[in-house]
């Protein structure tokens, strides 16, 4: 009996179909396909194949540089490589199915699949020169430059206080502020300077979000507080 000989511009498909369905579930928005990431992994998936190295390094290059060379302008990029093999074959669903089955038993791909900044999808499997059917599946995950995350934190307070994210630790005098970017979320914490006589205390710790106003303003009882807002509306 002939192997099962599965149709992988298909596969590419419910790949990204199902990647899509798993991050639903956990309440993560859909990738939406991008051309240059599809042709990355294509050229990846079989540079591989034909090399018959599985390694995320077998042409020398890091997944990142992979996209950028292919013309694709990244904030946040990662890579799921797989290696399926049956003297059977696969039918096309199945091909897809076992590739998703193994990066989501894996901590790391899995992490790579429900990663929240990534925006984007680009999926290439080829077929393993040989006797044996052996097909090698790239999945490229990415967050385009055009996408940066920008957010702003203001101090209306009539104290020094400070804002810390992504390891750097920074002041702001009363009435001034700051414009932070990042290619990915992170967490800010916000504290009011200390003197003194005192420690410094902190008032917030919450996710940075896109887009946001993160206004320090003072209390009527001399503590200080934290107001979010949409970045383009008073705070």
């Amino acid at each position: 009996m002939a192997a099962l000989v599965p149709d992988l511009p298909q596969v590419e498909q419910h790949i990204v179909e199902i990647t899509n369905k798993a991050r639903q579930d956990q309440k993560l928005v859909p990738l939406k396909v991008n051309a240059i990431l599809a042709r990355a992994a294509r050229a990846y998936a079989e540079r591989v194949a034909r090399s018959g190295t599985f390694s995320h390094s077998a042409d020398g290059r890091t997944p990142a540089q992979r996209a950028e060379n292919a013309g694709y302008k990244h904030c946040d990029i990662a890579e799921n490589l797989a290696m399926d093999e049956n003297s059977q074959g696969f039918d096309t669903g199945a091909l897809a199915l076992q590739a998703i089955a193994g990066w989501m038993n894996s901590p790391p791909h899995r992490a790579n699949m429900m990663r929240a900044s990534v925006t984007e999808i680009g999926v290439g499997v080829a077929r393993a020169p040989g006797s044996k059917p052996k097909f090698i599946s790239v999945e490229l995950l990415g967050r385009p430059a055009t996408e940066i995350y920008s957010f702003k934190v203001v101090n209306l307070s009539n104290g020094g206080v400070s804002y810390s994210f992504g390891g750097k630790t920074r002041e702001l005098k009363p009435g001034t502020s700051a414009v932070l970017t990042a290619c990915s979320p992170g967490e800010l914490v916000l504290s009011k300077l200390g003197n003194f006589l005192s420690n410094a205390v902190e008032i917030a710790r919450t996710p940075a979000e896109n887009k946001r106003v993160y206004a320090l303003k003072s209390t009527a009882v001399g503590g200080t507080t934290l107001e979010v807002s949409v970045l383009g509306t008073p705070p």
